[in-house]
Parts: structure tokens; sequence; C-alpha cells
């Protein structure tokens, strides 16, 4: 993905890409500085186990990148058939019919790239916590910047999520996808806890 490119996209009077491109693009950029930071502090360690934990995240990094920008267009014509479905003829019965399936099963599918993505986050999240704790301390700094974006991205596949759950009619199929949300919400706390902690000692430390 050109970065110059894809800014001016987002800038446009289109409606795609938008926020959960965006969203993805974050999460990339954030497995790119942890990917820095991994290359940085392998090899630096006594202990084995951190070291081939770093090699670990090197050896899965580069398909979780190329996952997340597949995610951000996925997300653009997950939208662009939301709008499609809305321009269907809707002059019989049967038309106005085929047109509303046709709308929840594009909202359906508009759910599915920001909830992969927000499980993808929790991957990243938890590479966050080990790089914070067992990473190079000069680049803890990039680390701490990797879980804000992570959080950006969390918190933007969120909104995307609720917008499009906002749209179904199927109060069932509703209902699942909050289950599915909250379950990754519950597990996102956890981690993002731990990682605030670190960085608060962190920061504690400078500041004393």
């Amino acid at each position: 993905m050109d970065l110059n490119h894809f800014l001016k996209e987002l800038s446009s009077q289109k409606p795609v890409p938008g926020g959960g491109s965006a969203s993805c693009v974050s999460a990339a950029m954030a497995a790119s500085l942890l990917e820095m930071v991994a290359w940085l502090s392998v090899g630096r360690s006594n202990d084995e186990n951190i070291d081939n934990q770093f090699k670990e995240i090197l050896s899965e990094v580069e398909k979780v990148k190329t996952y997340l920008f597949k995610l951000a267009n996925e997300d653009a014509k997950g939208y662009q058939k939301v709008m499609e479905a809305f321009k269907l003829p809707k002059t019989t019965e049967k038309e106005k019919a085929l047109r509303k399936q046709a709308i929840q099963k594009a909202f359906e599918g508009a759910i599915t790239t920001p909830l992969a993505l927000l499980e993808k986050t929790l991957d990243l999240a938890e590479w966050t916590a080990f790089t914070l704790k067992h990473g190079n301390t000069n680049a803890f700094s990039d680390a701490g910047v990797a879980y804000h974006l992570i959080r950006t991205a969390f918190e933007g596949g969120k909104m995307n999520v609720l917008i499009n759950l906002g749209s179904l009619h199927d109060s069932n199929l509703k209902n699942d996808y909050l289950n599915k949300l909250k379950n990754i919400e519950e597990r996102f706390e956890a981690k993002k806890q731990e990682i605030e902690n670190q960085i608060k000692t962190w920061t504690d430390a400078i500041l004393k």
C-alpha cells in the first residue's frame, strides 16, 4: 500500500476508504513498529526463551501486516457493497424484498472486517506487552507508540462494528455479534491494563 496514495484517497470526497480502513492501517503501523523493536531486541537477551519469542514475532509480523492491509481494502469494498445494495430497484414488492435482503447481507458483511481487525489487535497487544517487558529499553517509546496505534485501531474497529450493527434487523444475529464484541473487549481490556501499567512504571522512573 502506497501511503501517500492512501492519504490522498482518505481525504477525498469519496466515502471510501474511511475510518475502518484507517483503523486497519493504524494496526499495520503498530505491527511495523513492533517489528522494528523486535529486530533491535533479538540477540540481546541471555534468556533463550525471550530471544526465541522475538524471533517468533519476526516470523509472524510480515504476515500480519499483509493481512491488515487486506482488511483495509476489504473494509472499503464492504461499504461499497452497502451503497450498491441501497441503489437496487424498489418498484415492485419483489424488488423491495430483494433489496432489503441485499442491504442486510451487505451490513452483515461490513461487520466481519472490523471484527477481524479487533481479533488481530489482541495478538498485537500481546506482542506489545512482551516487547515492553523484554525488549531493547532504548526503543521502549517506540513500543509504547505501537500500543497507542493498536488502541486507536481497536476503538476504530469497535465503532465500525457498532455502526453497522445498528442497521441489522435480525435481533438474534445482532446479539451474537454483540457477544463476540464483548468477549474481545474483555480480553483487550485485560491486556490494555497490563500495558498501561508498564508504561506508567517507565514514565514514573523517568520523572523521579
